[in-house]
């Protein structure tokens, strides 16, 4: 599916279009959760191409232990959304699609847009040491998770 065929998916206003275009990792996510458009520097950053990304829950691109939790977080900005950092005490994670994990700075944009609601997320690495978990794709570190429970 090419990135023109994922547009058409959600029938982005070329507002939200034109954050696949920045030159830093921004990630796009309609009131549901689900990312509907992602920058090339996001798509680096997390080692998903769009098409493996779009349409997928945001909380994939995060550690799986702060998954439940984004849930209850996203709510909470829709609730009063504004320009903002993510909670700067949550110490958040990326995960990526190899299943490392990596330290990352949030700031959450509100973008109101034809009526609709959308979430631009701005993601930066913070400086900090990136460590591996476990993932469906990569068995070879179970031994690793087995030991964290």
């Amino acid at each position: 599916m090419s990135d023109d065929e994922l547009d058409l998916l959600f029938d982005l206003p070329t507002e939200i279009l034109e954050f696949a275009t920045y030159d830093e990792p921004v990630v796009v996510v309609n009131l549901e959760g689900v990312v509907v458009t992602a920058s090339k520097p996001a798509q680096d950053l997390f080692g998903y191409s769009a098409e493996d990304i779009v349409g997928e829950f945001v909380e994939q691109l995060m550690a799986k232990d702060m998954r439940w939790g984004h849930q209850a977080y996203r709510r909470g900005f829709l609730a009063e959304p504004n320009d903002r950092e993510m909670d700067p005490g949550l110490e958040p994670h990326g995960q990526r699609a190899d299943g490392t994990l990596v330290p990352i700075h949030v700031r959450l944009q509100p973008l109101r847009v034809g009526g609709n609601l959308y979430v631009a997320a701005h993601v930066s690495e913070r400086a900090e040491q990136t460590e591996h978990v476990e993932t469906e794709e990569h068995p070879d570190h179970a031994e690793q998770a087995d030991d964290d429970r």
